[in-house]
């Protein structure tokens, strides 16, 4: 299997808080795991005639995100962007006012603007692996979680099985 050829880190100055992630936390009248998970699968929908299928809940990968953002959130971590090197695939997210969870994945999405598909590239200094992360047609599963930063400001992490990025390979 070849390597990943996107980098998964994005750093806008955008604040994800939320307190506590347990799938019955509700904003509204959404569970913070649908909060994640209609904007992946809105964006994967969007795509026609690619035929990607939604994505599901897992609470194994959300366990692992949640492992990683309290990791990166501790005092000795300060929230650095870094990704933890595990089995899935990652988008990681740092933000420094309030926010919802579909804002980290509305951030990744944005990103479709730089992806050509035509290429499998992204533009001249611009970054677009978050994206087609979210939309890689062989990804069934995602676990997101976030934490709150010692200094202020949450970091936020979504795991995703299969991973996706893979050089040489289209997301769909």
């Amino acid at each position: 299997m070849s390597s990943p050829n996107f980098c998964s880190v994005i750093g806008f100055g955008v604040l994800v808080s939320m307190i506590g992630l347990s799938n019955v936390n509700v904003v509204g009248a959404q569970t913070i795991s649908q909060q994640f998970l209609d904007p992946h699968n809105a964006a994967r929908s969007s795509i026609s005639g690619a035929n990607i299928p939604n994505l599901v809940w897992d609470k194994k990968l959300q366990s692992y995100a949640q492992s990683w953002a309290h990791n990166q959130a501790s005092t000795a971590n300060n929230c650095d962007l870094k990704h933890s090197g595990g089995p899935y695939g990652e988008n990681i997210y740092w933000a420094s006012w309030s926010s919802t969870p579909s804002d980290a994945v509305n951030a990744w999405v944005a990103e479709k603007q730089y992806y050509n598909y035509a290429t499998n590239t992204c533009a001249t200094d611009q970054v677009c692996g978050h994206y087609t992360q979210v939309i890689w047609k062989k990804t069934s599963r995602v676990g997101c979680a976030s934490a709150t930063c010692p200094g202020g400001g949450t970091f936020t992490v979504c795991s995703y099985y299969t991973p996706g990025n893979y050089i040489g390979q289209k997301p769909y």
